[in-house]
């Protein structure tokens, strides 16, 4: 019915809802009437629990006072049965004076309501069930050891099944049977690689752990759960406004791969965390390593540091402990046994931590690539107790030492500063960043050459109009006195000699043709005096050269009189097809009746020309062609040659290169070849002092030579330093009394550092390299040394070696928490970020505890946690209860005890990824920088821009992740998700596309392609009346495009209603879920 319905209403496409119950929404209690008997465990523990428990409860006892039990009140005498108006109870929660509980900077008071269930609470006797007062916080389940089952130790089926089958039998639960082999193996592909299998990985029918062991080693296997990570860990591309820089870090893509290669390489989880929190302070002279620190580089925000280091408290805590210190900010944790030092010794431990961009291999412009890291940068920063949280309200009588939680301490790892090798602390000294600048600096000195001969050249074609020709040699010459037909080939009947021109006489267009009979040199000058005599439109003069036999490829330079846009212009012809670039182009006036003095040189490519000894263009033209002729013609226009000259032009030539004109005057051309020779002198300078720089550098490496190095670099700096001040003052505007005044100084001041350098006594200038982030808003580049501290505190490192310590219950537990989650739907613990004293004890926890004792013991190896969950009977089972044992439905309906697979929802990522994977369009190139959300790259989703100003709009429909936090991922089921699969472009094009690739032979029936359609989109056959609903879907319409006009041919026909089937199923619900 479903389908039919999906195929009938395809708009409303009902196969996107889910069928699974919805959690039912909490609504907040009515008050009681006095009738009503009052629930304690409903009303009375649950207020108390938020408005009291916190002060007076098993963590803390205020005045000796606990309200955490009926039992415990009744002995403080807090409450009155008799008169519970006057009970210490409620004159303390109704108080309006300072002695109100709780205190207004605690909490909010308690309200109207809650104060009357209070009282009708003890007017009706203040009943409760016998309570025993709660465990001590250090007996909860998350704070104790993990313990191996005694099962899971001894089995020989899978452990976790053992576990599960235990409670199974009590109950009398019956679990169903393994799901069909295609199902089960898109459910893996779709877990481990994140890409559904092909038809002929459908059909493969190798043992399933090999199957395993092939997609854990894919490579796309390292794509889908970085995916994961990077919701737990927050992970987001920087942003902000403009150009200023906010939040995240530039480059932070770094980060990605980093976490990609980690899992690729099934890195232990421990050492993740060792270098996400601290890679600067474990291998600080290994970027792969220090990579891994974008985990706090992502923290970053410019605007207030207290919010900064507050979300790298919460989210440490929260992602690799499962504790919610963030709530200890501004008192004492409500329920956990954190206190409000604990999240300041926590905070202590980052105080001094900073961000920065390091330079990397082969590029030097960190706005372009860069290594996004954090390292220690204020080392003796204090840390105080904020009072209530403000950090405008710090203690300054209790300075916070760096620590853990106390109650987790006992295993505290001691603090010790690590001493950094100078890579580390001075990025300028790595070899590659050294000699990567000196290869810019070469190319700049080239550069610099370059412009310094096209000054020269300018110039010397300012200076009377002379030609920047070397010793020209005369190679043809013709006054035009009398016809030369051994030196012309006129074509045409408009052409003619009189009074010692030649004429053409008819404005036509590309029918007259002089053409030179002697071959033209390869590096040529041609000059010309020739007047446009008249003509009707464009009344151009065109003189060709490279010109092959059907005029069909040349070169060419032409004058245009035509009105209102007279020009220059040079132009080329490839093939027939005509261009007249843009920069090969000059409006000047050319009128008709006037003599003109045309020259134009061309050596190589590069072309100069001149009219009446001015200089006019230069171009480089995009080729030559060798043995071509030059020929003269008007077109819409008559003209008069009065005379031509062709010199060759020798190899030293040297002409104005393209794009360079001519200076106003002589003397301005003169300040501009200074200026040229001055920042080629200044460039050839600074490849000299980075030169000296590698020198210094390979001195220290061989401890030979240091001091001499050291000092040659001080004096190139200060050689630097002059050449870059004679520069400035050069291009200082003479007509500014301040800048030359300022320029002059900077002069004097130069020389006089050259002097004292060359007498020893310089300052050395490390090699600024790497970009801090700024630390406020204020700040520049310029406030920050070039130089980092040579030590770190050590405190993140210790820190971390505590979470991964093995005596820490809860690491281990969190992240196989967070991979049970996503391969089967639902957590062991469901408040998979805080396993504080709220989280009740799960009911599979020994399967927890087996899980996160085979995580440490493999050496942290998540592939060994994956490997044993999806070889697991319980991973395999069917996700259907349709056939299911009715005891174990009643018994069991939400599955707490999975004897069912659960269904579940693809990620967005997945969705997109699926179709193009499906359609033969992914991209699987790995790695680098992130992509814009516009939808023209067909690489993994995961590679797109993910921040606040870009989140692409189809994977946001699909709750995609929460930039702020994304420990678990929402499925919500709205109307834009079904729009989205029908109207997207992706959709239809990726539906072509796969229907196309399912119909590779012609004779294929429409049966037989829509049970191929099944087994390839949903992996499972269709059933009978699928198949037929299926055809009649097809068959109408192919009715609706036969009545079509144009008409359309039979196979176009076929395609479309096959491409529209698929489509369809595309939208099918058994698609976007993973069963």
């Amino acid at each position: 019915m479903r389908l039919q319905l999906l195929l009938t209403y395809f708009l409303i496409i009902l196969g996107v809802a889910s069928s699974d119950n919805q959690p039912g929404e909490v609504r907040a209690e009515a008050p009681h009437s006095e009738e009503e008997a009052v629930d304690y465990l409903r009303d009375i523990k649950t207020l108390l629990a938020e408005k009291c428990y916190s002060c007076h409860g098993v963590l803390k006892q205020e005045g000796g006072l606990r309200l955490d039990t009926r039992d415990l009140m009744l002995e403080a005498s807090v409450l009155d049965l008799d008169d519970p108006n006057a009970s210490v109870l409620l004159e303390r929660v109704t108080a309006s004076d300072d002695s109100r509980m709780p205190p207004p900077d605690e909490g909010t008071a308690v309200d109207a309501t809650g104060v009357q269930l209070l009282q009708q609470w003890m007017a009706q006797g203040a009943q409760a069930p016998k309570e025993i007062p709660p465990e001590s916080p250090m007996e909860h389940w998350a704070f104790q050891p993990i313990a191996v089952p005694t099962m899971a130790a001894a089995t020989s089926v899978n452990p976790v099944d053992a576990l599960l089958e235990a409670k199974h039998e009590p109950l009398h639960l019956q679990p169903t049977e393994l799901a069909p082999r295609s199902l089960r193996l898109r459910r893996l592909y779709l877990d481990l690689i994140g890409l559904p299998p092909t038809l002929a990985q459908l059909q493969d029918d190798r043992p399933w752990n090999v199957i395993v062991e092939e997609l854990l080693n894919n490579p796309q296997h390292g794509e889908r759960w970085a995916r994961h990570w990077m919701d737990v860990w927050r992970y987001s591309d920087d942003y902000g406004l403009g150009a200023q820089l906010r939040n995240s870090q530039k480059h932070l893509w770094h980060w990605r791969d980093w976490i990609i290669t980690s899992l690729n390489e099934d890195k232990g989880y421990d050492r993740m965390v060792l270098e996400m929190l601290a890679g600067d302070e474990l291998e600080p002279d290994n970027p792969e390593v220090v990579s891994g620190t974008g985990f706090l580089a992502r923290n970053y925000y410019l605007f207030n540091r207290t919010t900064w280091l507050d979300e790298t408290i919460e989210h440490t805590s929260k992602a690799f402990l499962g504790l919610t210190l963030n709530c200890a900010k501004c008192h004492d944790h409500k329920y956990d046994p954190l206190t409000h030092v604990d999240y300041y010794r926590f905070r202590a431990i980052f105080e001094p931590h900073q961000v920065r961009l390091d330079p990397v291999p082969g590029e030097t412009d960190l706005a372009k690539n860069g290594l996004p890291r954090v390292f220690d940068d204020h080392l003796t920063e204090p840390t105080f107790l904020h009072l209530r949280g403000n950090p405008a309200d710090p203690d300054p009588d209790t300075e916070i030492t760096p620590g853990v939680p106390a109650i987790l301490a006992s295993f505290e790892r001691d603090i010790e500063p690590v001493n950094l090798p100078r890579v580390a602390f001075e990025p300028g000294t790595r070899e590659y960043v050294v000699r990567d600048r000196i290869a810019v600096a070469e190319a700049a000195v080239q550069a610099a050459a370059k412009a310094c001969d096209t000054a020269k050249a300018q110039w010397t074609a300012t200076q009377a109009g002379t030609s920047p020709v070397a010793s020209p040699s005369i190679q043809f010459s013709d006054s035009f006195d009398a016809l030369n037909p051994q030196a012309w080939e006129l074509s045409g009947p408009s052409w003619e000699y009189h009074d010692g021109q030649l004429l053409q006489s008819q404005a036509d267009r590309d029918t007259h043709f002089a053409v030179l009979q002697p071959p033209l040199p390869e590096n040529f000058e041609l000059t010309c005096r020739y007047t446009t005599t008249g003509g009707s439109t464009y009344k151009s003069v065109i003189f060709r050269f490279d010109e092959n036999e059907d005029r069909s490829t040349y070169n060419a330079v032409y004058t245009s009189a035509h009105e209102p846009s007279p020009k220059l212009q040079i132009t080329f012809c490839r093939n027939g097809k005509q261009t007249y670039p843009a920069q090969g182009q000059l409006a000047r006036p050319i009128e008709v009746g006037q003599e003109y003095h045309l020259r134009f040189a061309v050596h190589g490519s590069l072309v100069n020309v001149w009219i009446d000894d001015e200089f006019q263009l230069a171009f480089e033209l995009p080729g030559r062609l060798p043995g071509g002729k030059l020929s003269l013609s008007g077109f819409d226009a008559t003209v008069a040659f009065n005379e031509l000259e062709v010199k060759e032009l020798g190899r030293d030539t040297v002409l104005i290169p393209a794009g360079a004109q001519t200076p106003l005057s002589l003397e301005a051309a003169q300040r501009e070849w200074d200026i040229a020779e001055a920042r080629l002198e200044a460039n050839q300078a600074a490849g000299a002092t980075l030169q000296a720089h590698l020198e210094l550098l390979l001195a220290r490496q061989a401890n030979q030579g240091v001091e001499e190095a050291l000092n040659l670099t001080i004096v190139r700096q200060a050689s630097e330093d002059l050449a870059k001040a004679e520069l400035a003052l050069l291009e200082a505007d003479p007509n500014d009394s301040k800048l030359a005044k300022s320029t002059h100084e900077r002069l004097a001041k130069a020389q006089a550092t050259l002097a004292e350098a060359k007498l020893g006594n310089g300052t050395f200038t490390p090699l600024r390299s790497s970009l801090k982030a700024l630390e406020t808003p204020e700040h520049t580049e310029a406030d920050y040394s070039a130089v980092y501290p040579s030590t770190s505190t050590g405190r993140r490192l210790a820190l971390a070696r505590w979470i991964v310590a093995p005596e820490n219950p809860l690491t281990a537990r969190v992240a196989v928490n967070h991979i049970w989650m996503r391969h089967f739907g639902e957590p062991l613990v469901e408040s998979v970020f805080d396993f504080g004293l709220r989280a009740p004890q799960p009911m599979q926890a020994d399967v927890l505890d087996y899980l996160a004792h085979e995580l440490v013991s493999s050496g942290w190896s998540m592939k060994h946690v994956h490997r044993i969950l999806v070889t697991s009977q319980a991973y395999q089972r069917s996700s259907s209860s349709v056939s299911a044992d009715a005891n174990t439905v009643a018994t069991d309906l939400n599955n707490a005890y999975y004897w069912r697979m659960n269904t579940r929802r693809m990620e967005s990522q997945v969705v997109r990824d699926s179709m193009l994977a499906l359609s033969g369009r992914l991209d699987r190139t790995m790695g680098g920088p992130s992509l814009a959300t516009d939808g023209k790259s067909l690489r993994r989703s995961l590679y797109y821009l993910h921040s606040r100003d870009e989140q692409d709009a189809f994977l946001g429909t699909f709750d995609d992740a929460d930039l702020l936090g994304c420990y678990r991922r929402n499925e919500s089921v709205v109307p834009q998700q079904a729009l989205a699969l029908a109207n997207s472009g992706l959709a239809f094009e990726s539906a072509n596309q796969i229907a196309e690739r399912l119909y590779h032979d012609s004779q294929i029936s429409k049966r037989e392609f829509v049970e191929l359609a099944f087994e390839q989109l949903l992996a499972r056959p269709a059933n009978p009346e699928e198949v037929a609903a299926c055809q009649q879907f097809m068959d109408q319409i192919s009715e609706w495009q036969l009545a079509s006009e144009p008409p359309i041919a039979a196979q176009e026909i076929s395609a479309r209603a096959q491409a529209r089937l698929v489509h369809v199923l595309l939208n099918h619900n058994d698609f976007i879920s993973i069963r």
